[in-house]
């Protein structure tokens, strides 16, 4: 039934906007609507009008698998040719008398959005629901909640078992690709994104991707990791080290950790986002590291790794029970190192869950 009532909700408000029909690409979007899982280089179009009647048109090869297992009617699943250059002509039939359709603004191609004005001619009107679907998928089913504790679990684990086998003269790489093992023999279906290990001068750059670097003592590493456990995105960082640091080091790695556990401790629904970024962000600059937090606090986190809510300067998003996000604040200090440290929190009716618990301590 949960997938009935998202595709309701969406056909509310396209009724709200007079908008005749959805159109879908996004694979996030889509899996939200169909539940279904498709490969990550497979394509697929949900057609959703405003009565919530919908159409699913996936691949050829992925169209038997979808008529078996996803919930929507089998007469209303259809097939493209994959890698063809008209694979939407397909689309003709469905659209040809819609005058509004809704469409996911940030991720549409110049080719969709092309070919859906020549298809329905000048009189076609193109609404943005980017926002619609945004705010839908941002608050979390129980069955969504129970997903990303799984996907937090298994980011945990990953972390735990590095903790157990890093060692000085590993490279970068090497130990990303390990806990990328570890995940996906915990259960993960994927991951959420590379992971990377950033040491040393790699660290304060900072340098986002796992080189072929060897690890030393004395050194920051910081390890960013995240699973996909049901289409559901987890997101853990922490920042250790194999050695003894020095003081300047040892210094930004607890201005880190302090900031991140005020914002933590102060979340509740009813706060914007830009207050959660701002303790944060005060405490940092006032340590007199302001300059060397160069991005925003943390993000929401669901079948997409980035979504609402952002935890930033100036996002006046209020923070509701069913959201889930990271804090995540960092300092990035030349010559010295890079600390930053990522945990996941639920926001529930009186404050918040922690779902990442792995150990936070720097050796």
């Amino acid at each position: 039934m949960e997938y009935q009532q998202r595709a309701a909700a969406l056909a509310q408000r396209l009724r709200e906007k007079s908008i005749d029909l959805a159109v879908l690409f996004n694979q996030a979007n889509v899996r939200y609507i169909t539940g279904f899982r498709l490969n990550r280089a497979a394509s697929s179009i949900l057609l959703i009008d405003n009565s919530g009647s919908l159409t699913f048109i996936v691949a050829r090869l992925d169209y038997e698998r979808a008529r078996r297992d996803c919930w929507i009617n089998r007469e209303n699943i259809f097939f493209f040719p994959e890698d063809t250059p008209d694979y939407l002509k397909i689309l003709h039939r469905s659209l040809k008398k819609v005058k509004a359709i809704g469409i996911e603004e940030k991720s549409i191609t110049y080719y969709q959005f092309s070919y859906l004005q020549k298809i329905c001619g000048d009189g076609l009107k193109l609404k943005s629901i980017e926002s619609d679907l945004s705010q839908l998928r941002a608050i979390k089913s129980q069955e969504e909640i129970e997903m990303i504790r799984r996907a937090a679990a298994i980011a945990d684990e990953a972390m735990t078992k590095v903790f157990g086998v890093i060692k000085e003269g590993m490279t970068e790489a090497e130990v990303s690709s390990y806990a990328e093992y570890v995940m996906k023999t915990e259960g993960a279906e994927g991951v959420s994104f590379e992971p990377f290990l950033m040491s040393g001068e790699n660290a304060w750059l900072p340098q986002r991707l796992s080189s072929q670097k060897k690890l030393k003592e004395g050194e920051l590493m910081i390890l960013d990791l995240g699973a996909i456990y049901g289409g559901y995105c987890s997101d853990l960082t922490r920042t250790f080290s194999l050695g003894d640091l020095t003081r300047a080091q040892e210094r930004i790695f607890k201005v880190a950790l302090k900031a991140q556990q005020a914002a933590i401790a102060a979340i509740k629904p009813g706060m914007k986002a830009a207050e959660v970024d701002g303790i944060a962000r005060k405490i940092i600059k006032r340590e007199g590291f302001g300059e060397y937090f160069p991005h925003l606090s943390g993000h929401g986190l669901g079948l997409s790794i980035h979504e609402s809510p952002i935890i930033d300067r100036g996002v006046e998003t209020v923070l509701k029970s069913g959201m889930v996000t990271t804090i995540e604040p960092g300092i990035y200090l030349p010559g010295v190192g890079g600390a930053r440290i990522e945990d996941m929190v639920l926001i529930t009716e009186t404050g918040y869950e922690l779902l990442t618990r792995v150990k936070r301590e720097v050796i």
